[in-house]
């Protein structure tokens, strides 16, 4: 007869927050969190680590992410760190992320080697209160002291390159240099963004990041918002380093603490740092004053005598509209998002490839609104009459002649994404621990995670099966179908952007795809059924989502599924 350990698992958590810190701080903090773990006799398990990621974010931490899902899933019992902050410097953050531990059962162990009570937990938030002021300004100094001194902290411009063995300065890359005399001499002359930024991408030329990324797909297209910058953001034609001169100071970052999403804001002019770099020029003096004098007319003709774009408040989210993620561009196929409003302030998507990067001829917009208010009123007519069951009926039985051959391939597909993940970590671990370069190891991830997501695709498509399911063939499937829809067309009705409404709509709703029509013409769109409304599964959330269970209805990555069926 065995017996079961009574050793708890554990697993590690180790970061450091900036490009200016070294990896090392990583390897020091995982041996200090092993001694620990060890000397308390824990069953380690694992490490989960995030590589100059501020403590102040938390959705951009890969390892966190999956640390928190390793709590909710209860894969160990205790979490081992050298100090709390490495988890988050933001003490509502770290306040809350305890009590997830507390209710998953997970402890929570510092390098003293003991558990973390509440009291601990509010001694660190108050001295992470006081230190992040503190840390901030000693950041700001140095960051100010080596733009006074020439040198450049940050991520490098797109035309430069960084000087090997002298952190901060740059060099100017020769064919980039090229790139960005073209966009300058192009939009000078009177050419739109949108039109320089297709030319580009049409030519094959690799856009701001492609090299530094490792020509990741897709590094080829551009954005013209790249190149004329957002209401804060500089873009290629706003960036003073193109004439030589270093304007640093001139905005804010800061984080939106109902989003926490981050936020540009323009300093005062008393805090801009201007220093000169003449030998860093790339842009003739002559054509930098054209291109700003075509760049102020545009921007008052666009946005009225101040030349700024005016905040519209009553736009959305993107998330927050039922059909946010939901339409699809019916000519290329991709993705349609909030592009603009209309004079009501209602929301209108147009297609991205068309908007953003003129690769699609599909340009005109849609008021999202009045797009939502026709789909709703013919989901009831289209969705509950006799020949629609009977086709959804048909189509389900179908499918179920080839289950057997779809449960193989997903549960092959099922083991190959483990294997992927495992990989995936296995290299992150790697890259922590070596003292080499990790450029091989960084391009094996790439394609690890690439092939990742096109196996998670597949089974998506192929559906795993679900709780709830109903057969067609059952005689409470009619009931609880048209019992669902109708609570879905009355929700559209009442309150059509609550969550729970939004998430039983994605349910129901793969897909839209929009096709062409002429001004002032009726739309003309196609609405496809999602899998799980055939199955005859509940449409909405029996209890409360978490926001990963919620963000999976908000993406979908083919315009026709192959288990969708037109409704």
């Amino acid at each position: 007869m065995t017996t079961r350990s009574s050793k708890k698992t554990a697993v590690l958590y180790a970061r450091y927050s900036s490009d200016m810190q070294k990896a090392t701080s990583i390897d020091g903090q995982l041996l200090l969190c092993r001694k620990v773990a060890l000397r308390n006799n824990l069953d380690i398990i694992g490490a989960f680590v995030d590589a100059a990621k501020s403590g102040l974010t938390e959705g951009a931490r890969d390892g966190y992410q999956r640390l928190l899902n390793g709590v909710r899933k209860h894969d160990f019992d205790v979490v081992v760190v050298e100090h709390f902050d490495r988890l988050s410097r933001d003490p509502a953050t770290i306040q809350r992320l305890k009590q997830v531990f507390e209710f998953n059962g997970v402890e929570l162990m510092d390098q003293k080697g003991v558990y973390a009570t509440a009291t601990d937990i509010s001694i660190a938030s108050l001295y992470n209160t006081i230190y992040k002021p503190q840390l901030a300004e000693k950041v700001r100094r140095g960051h100010d002291n080596a733009v006074t001194n020439g040198r450049i902290p940050g991520s490098y411009a797109y035309g430069y390159r960084p000087k090997p063995g002298a952190p901060g300065e740059r060099t100017i890359d020769e064919d980039e240099a090229k790139v960005v005399l073209r966009i300058f001499t192009e939009y000078a002359a009177g050419r739109s963004t949108r039109s320089i930024a297709a030319d580009l991408t049409r030519e094959g030329v690799p856009s701001p990041g492609a090299i530094r990324h490792k020509n990741k797909a897709g590094r080829t297209t551009w954005n013209h918002q790249c190149i004329t910058g957002g209401r804060h953001g500089r873009g290629i034609i706003g960036n003073d380093l193109y004439i030589g001169e270093i304007h640093w100071n001139v905005r804010s970052t800061i984080i939106n603490p109902e989003t926490q999403k981050k936020q540009k804001r323009r300093n005062p002019e008393e805090r801009h740092i201007i220093v000169k770099k003449p030998e860093l020029r790339i842009v003739p003096q002559v054509l930098w004053d054209r291109a700003q004098k075509v760049r102020s007319v545009r921007a008052v003709h666009m946005f009225g005598p101040t030349g700024k774009p005016r905040r519209r408040i009553v736009i959305p989210r993107n998330n927050e509209h039922p059909l946010a993620g939901v339409l699809r561009c019916g000519v290329c196929n991709g993705h349609m998002r909030i592009a603009q409003s209309s004079r009501n302030g209602a929301p209108r998507a147009a297609c991205a490839n068309a908007h953003q990067r003129g690769t699609c001829e599909h340009t005109r917009s849609f008021d999202m609104d009045v797009l939502l208010e026709d789909a709703s009123a013919k989901i009831e007519v289209k969705l509950l009459s006799p020949r629609a069951i009977e086709e959804a009926m048909h189509a389900w039985k179908e499918e179920r002649k080839n289950d057997r051959n779809k449960s193989s391939e997903y549960a092959k597909l099922d083991r190959r994404r483990r294997v992927l993940t495992t990989e995936i970590e296995r290299l992150s671990y790697a890259i922590a621990n070596s003292r080499r370069k990790p450029d091989e190891l960084l391009k094996r991830i790439d394609e690890c995670d690439l092939e990742r997501e096109s196996v998670e695709e597949r089974m998506r498509l192929l559906g795993g099966g679900g709780e709830n399911v109903i057969p067609f063939d059952h005689p409470k499937f009619g009931d609880r179908y048209r019992l669902e829809v109708r609570r879905l067309v009355t929700a559209l009705k009442t309150n059509p952007k609550a969550i729970e409404t939004r998430v039983a709509f994605r349910n129901l709703i793969d897909c839209i795809v929009v096709h062409p029509v002429r001004k002032r013409m009726p739309y003309e769109y196609t609405p496809y059924l999602n899998s799980v409304a055939l199955y005859g599964k509940k449409l909405f959330p029996e209890g409360r989502r978490t926001a990963e269970e919620s963000s999976s209805f908000a993406y979908y990555d083919n315009g026709k599924s192959e288990k969708s069926v037109s409704s």
